[in-house]
């Protein structure tokens, strides 16, 4: 619900002193609308109304909101830290979506899905829908400097080590997903099989000296400038999970500052 949302973001952001930012997507995936006894048809524009709650409560005194979705009424007390509110970013890939993210949002997410090609094209139209709005104009809004980018990742000592583990952990749930019954709307099933194929244009799997070459192209053609990282997967033990951590902040992160 938009109201329990914005209110835990306004205590995290007060408790990471003003350091929240809140990603937000639409979603796709049947069951997980299921879970929540929520519908698939409609949620882009339940998605935009919760959006404007959420920055309404954020942002307002009292706010009287009736919209188709939603009937609010109320006001959000503590404010959240950030001015005028903590960052938006809106994660997605279709057109629509890069729209809102241009329109509604402070900046685009992309997911782990897509190769650099394809991460400079949503990019692109992502600033083009910014201008179209008119929100690249000078004094309008602060101009993007920021570019997240999420990645599945497998880290590990050695390239065959993380090679390992990865067919041992991602590999099973894309096979069984992605390549099995259910269609995910942007991965293939012929390349859910092809772990090669897909270090090459999405994973992050390997040693540390392979995880940084791996990110290189997407630090000096991306601008990348936030790596959002997916470290669990079915299966994974804990004790390697915080290893992983160790090894990015250690041995990887440096390579970029």
């Amino acid at each position: 619900h938009p109201v329990r949302l914005a209110e835990d973001g306004a205590l995290i952001d007060i408790m990471s002193n003003g350091r929240f930012v809140l990603g937000a997507a639409i979603g796709y995936k049947p069951d997980e609308f299921a879970l929540y006894g929520a519908e698939l048809e409609k949620r882009g524009a339940r998605f935009e109304e919760q959006l404007a709650i959420i920055k309404g409560l954020w942002t307002e005194g009292a706010v009287s909101f009736k919209g188709r979705y939603y009937q609010i009424e109320g006001r959000l007390e503590p404010k959240p830290l950030s001015r005028p509110h903590p960052p938006i970013w809106i994660g997605g890939w279709g057109d629509i979506t890069l729209k809102r993210a241009a329109t509604l949002a402070d900046n685009w997410i992309p997911g782990p899905t897509a190769d650099l090609p394809r991460l400079l094209a949503g990019k692109k139209q992502f600033l083009d829908h910014r201008e179209a709005a008119g929100r690249a104009a000078a004094g309008r809004t602060a101009p993007v400097s920021e570019w997240p980018l999420t990645r599945d990742v497998i880290i590990a000592e050695t390239d065959r080590e993380a090679r390992e583990l990865a067919e041992r952990h991602i590999m099973v749930s894309y096979r069984k997903e992605y390549a099995g019954g259910w269609k995910h709307p942007f991965i293939d099933a012929s390349i859910a099989t092809d772990l090669d194929g897909l270090m090459k244009n999405r994973f992050l799997i390997g040693g540390p000296d392979q995880v940084r070459k791996a990110l290189e192209p997407f630090v000096k053609d991306y601008g990348l400038t936030h790596l959002i990282c997916r470290l669990f997967f079915p299966g994974m033990p804990h004790r390697h999970i915080m290893r992983e951590l160790e090894l990015i902040t250690k041995e990887v992160m440096p390579a970029f500052r």
